[in-house]
This record gives C-alpha cells, structure tokens and sequence, in this order.
C-alpha cells in the first residue's frame, strides 16, 4: 500500500489502515469500518485481501459474519487471517487493479442489497 493509497482511506473512512502479508497476500487491516445503513452490526473491525484469494479476485473480511440490511445472511466464508478468524461475502467482480478505497468501496455496496 502506497501513502497515497493510505491517505484515501483515511480520509474515505476515517481510519488509519495497516499494511500485512498473509498467505502471499497483501492485506489492509481497518480498525473499524462503518457499514451500510441497516447492517448488523453497524461497524466491524475489517480486512481487505487486494488480489486474488480463494477463487475471488479481492475480497473484503471482517471479524463477525454481516447481516444485510434486509435481514438476510449472505453466503459467508470463514478463514484464518493474520492469527484471527475472518468472515467474508460471497462478492465476485470486484478487481484487485481498483484503488483500495474504492475496492472497498465497491464491497460495501454489495451489502446494501
């Protein structure tokens, strides 16, 4: 993650994001990320994989599986990141060549369906 990168974070989600290797892949860890209006849990500490992981070309993990703001559960994958267990969406499409803010961005809106 360039300091660019970073500081579009910051300032997108007014978080200061951390950069790790896992597994070969670069992670962004966000302390605490504010979800979509109607999820629950409203917020959720995150980590965004930016390349291709478990068949997916990014993906966006968070601590707690997310409930949609219609009360559905989306289909979760759960896995082991940076020491802790991590649960994602089911999100195809999004590409690990966008800004990581806007990749994030682009996850986050899959979960206001």
């Amino acid at each position: 993650m360039t300091a660019e990168e970073a500081d579009a974070i910051k300032e997108t989600f007014g978080v200061e994001p951390e950069a790790y290797q896992d597994g070969g892949n670069e992670c962004i860890v966000l302390p605490v990320l504010r979800l979509p209006t109607g999820c629950k849990p409203p917020e959720a500490m995150a980590i965004f994989v930016r390349g291709p992981v478990g068949g997916y070309q990014s993906r966006l993990f968070f601590e707690v599986p997310i409930t949609l703001s219609n009360g559905s559960l989306p289909t979760i994958h759960s896995q082991m990141m940076l020491g802790r267990e991590m649960h994602a969406a089911s999100i195809q499409g999004i590409p690990p060549t966008l800004p990581p803010h806007q990749a994030i961005l682009a996850h986050l809106q899959q979960y206001k369906k």
